[in-house]
């Protein structure tokens, strides 16, 4: 059996997990600790851009829905380099979005300070991560500035499968359907009575005491347990301290962690690794 070593570059908190120190430039949750706040909804472009506030500094509307964190899908139009950071028009057939996204390379914030001088580097390192006519996934807290969206926070993860950009489109259209009365709301997310054996693991389901719980079960167990009470903005739980803690290989704990994502229980905060539970 593998062995895992202390995992403390994540543990800077009483439980583990994640905690930025630099919490102070990223906002509350708003309602004081409401879980509402830390809701994931996914989302056309068209439906961020037609949200309104109908309380100031309370949730976007649209639709009937609450929007606070939102993820979408759409195709990479245009990339602006600042080397520090990137813009990205995101466009999804319903409309288009600016997205930016910071760069946490060290070379790349040494060549910001020089972008002056003519040897400077051509692309960024966060840059060359992403390419026009590409599907992307993104993840944020929606905001509005000068009348205009913003997504802050944004984590960008390209799309390697097309089956995404169709899951989330169905994802959008069942919460559009769930929040005009059109379809009621899933308890828990259930597999249908045709999947055994290992697909079956892959989703979250009600146990019995006699049944042993599965690892998505587990690592979701977990998650919670470690999110509990914390702020979303300055707390996330890291894969590899799920993969110390159930000792669990941390590619399997990435998959795991992808289908809560898709399933809607946990979503991407800092990065590709940290989630924090819904």
């Amino acid at each position: 059996m593998a062995t895992y070593q202390p995992y403390n570059e994540f543990s800077t908190v009483s439980g583990g997990g994640f905690d930025n120190s630099q919490s102070s430039g990223r906002p509350n949750s708003g309602n004081g600790g409401s879980g509402s706040s830390s809701t994931l909804t996914p989302v056309t472009i068209k439906q961020v851009q037609e949200s309104k506030q109908i309380v100031q500094d309370g949730p976007f509307v649209v639709n009937n829905l609450e929007l606070h964190h939102v993820s979408f899908v759409g195709v990479v139009r245009n990339v602006v380099d600042n080397t520090s950071n990137i813009n990205l028009t995101i466009e999804d057939g319903t409309g288009q979005i600016e997205v930016r996204k910071w760069s946490d390379d060290s070379n790349d914030m040494a060549n910001a300070a020089q972008d002056e001088q003519p040897d400077a580097a051509e692309s960024s390192q966060v840059a060359q991560m992403y390419e026009v006519g590409t599907y992307v996934r993104v993840f944020g807290a929606l905001r509005e500035f000068s009348g205009k969206k913003n997504v802050q926070f944004a984590v960008i993860k390209p799309i390697d499968n097309f089956n995404e950009v169709i899951t989330h489109y169905l994802e959008a259209m069942k919460w559009h359907a769930i929040a005009n009365g059109k379809l009621e709301s899933p308890v828990n997310l259930q597999p249908n009575s045709e999947q055994t054996g290992e697909e079956q693991n892959l989703f979250v389901q009600d146990n019995s005491a006699s049944e042993p719980k599965t690892a998505l079960h587990k690592i979701l167990e977990f998650c919670t347990a470690q999110c509990e009470g914390k702020d979303a903005s300055s707390f996330a739980v890291h894969t590899k301290l799920i993969a110390q803690s159930l000792a669990l290989s941390e590619p399997d704990v990435k998959m795991y962690c992808q289908t809560l994502v898709d399933q809607g229980f946990i979503y991407p905060t800092f990065d590709d690794s940290s989630f924090f539970v819904l």
